[in-house]
């Protein structure tokens, strides 16, 4: 499960903010308080990276190197059983990060595998090079910091979720990421959510009853 070199091109970020996703911009400037020169020397620190689908960013095993920004596509976090069985953690869409920071941090092997489900776009960012780009402006270290407060209570929260029914994933999936229903393949959401893909129709059919009734 190792990345085809072939289907990933690497070019520096850098340049006009034209072909970015304006929620990095936003994100950058709203949240982190940079100013469109600084946006521009933050993505320099990146690389831009092509990842086909079905290609993977991470693997089992691996030490993850780069944390990863997506500007486009949409990718699935899992791992794998004893029994060999595939489960799916969660999914991230543009304006996520994807990697494992423990991995990264730690020099570990990780246990993830983060596999692309769309042709996708992310900026890749290794650990010394992130080091250099907070020494350099400090309110993205800032920014970096709060961010990573917010993953902290994200994680808590993932937890709390998978202790719930199917149902009660399902719906909160819609109430909070309603576009992941609409790009991520109906077998990917049955695995996420526990349960085969003809449960899956069922219990779809189930809720939209509860709504024509209410």
């Amino acid at each position: 499960m190792q990345i085809n070199s072939k289907s990933i091109q690497s070019l520096p970020v850098g340049g006009p903010l034209s072909f970015i996703h304006p929620k990095i911009i936003n994100t950058l400037r709203f949240r982190g308080g940079l100013s469109d020169e600084e946006i521009l020397t933050c993505l320099s620190y990146f690389e831009r990276r092509q990842i086909r689908k079905k290609d993977h960013f991470l693997s089992m095993g691996e030490i993850c190197q780069m944390r990863g920004y997506i500007n486009k596509g949409c990718f699935r976090r899992y791992t794998i059983n004893d029994q060999g069985k595939e489960l799916i953690l969660n999914f991230a869409l543009e304006d996520w990060w994807i990697g494992d920071l423990e991995s990264h941090e730690n020099r570990k092997p990780t246990i993830y595998n983060i596999e692309a489900l769309e042709d996708s776009e992310v900026f890749c960012i290794s650990h010394s090079t992130h080091d250099k780009l907070c020494e350099a402006l400090p309110r993205y270290r800032k920014f970096d910091e709060e961010k990573r407060t917010r993953a902290h209570y994200a994680t808590i929260k993932r937890l709390s979720v998978a202790q719930s029914t199917p149902e009660e994933k399902y719906l909160n999936l819609a109430e909070q990421y309603p576009e992941i229903l609409q790009r991520v393949p109906m077998h990917y959401i049955a695995s996420y959510l526990g349960i085969e893909p003809e449960s899956l129709s069922r219990l779809r059919k189930r809720i939209f009853r509860k709504a024509k009734k209410s």
